[in-house]
This record gives structure tokens, sequence and C-alpha cells, in this order.
């Protein structure tokens, strides 16, 4: 079920995007992860070590996630701009 359009974000602090930049398609599905021990923010949602869904959009899927709901994200678009590697996603519940 679809659940809402947003992008990744850190991107630029994942050790290792220049190799994983590559292998990254459209259409490819990525897995979430909770952190809720990050330090910047606890309500923090990784995806296949590429980076995070932002602050402002993760605290209902946190929840969702909390509760035992598994969300995964699929990729709409992909592009490099300089060190920084922009990823558009939407995501989704798995029912």
């Amino acid at each position: 079920m679809f659940l809402f359009d947003t992008c990744v974000v850190g991107t630029s602090h994942v050790e290792g995007i220049e190799a994983l930049e590559s292998q990254l398609r459209k259409g490819e599905r990525l897995v979430f992860f909770r952190e809720p021990d990050n330090p910047h923010d606890s309500q923090a949602m990784s995806g296949q070590t590429v980076g995070y869904v932002p602050r402002r959009d993760n605290v209902v899927f946190a929840r969702l996630m909390d509760a035992g709901k598994q969300l995964f994200g699929t990729i709409t678009k992909k592009e490099k701009k300089g060190n920084w590697l922009s990823l558009s996603i939407q995501i989704f519940l798995h029912e």
C-alpha cells in the first residue's frame, strides 16, 4: 500500500556511497531499519545503508515500524550532484 513520496538524506555521510550509487536503479526496493538509539534522531529510519528518511517525514513511519509493521521504499529518481547522491523514493506498507 502506497503511503508517501519523500527522499533519502545523509547520502554524503555513507561510507562507500560511490560504489553503491552505481548499483542503485529506479524501481529498486529499499528495506528500512529503525535506529531508536540514533543520537541525532530517535525516530531515525535508514534504508540499506544509503541514507535516512528525513526527520520531518519519519515520525509516523517509525511508529508503524515500532508497532511491527513492515515498510519499504522504492527509488523513483536518482541524480548524482557532486559528492551528493539525490534519491527520491516512495514509501509503502507491506501487507
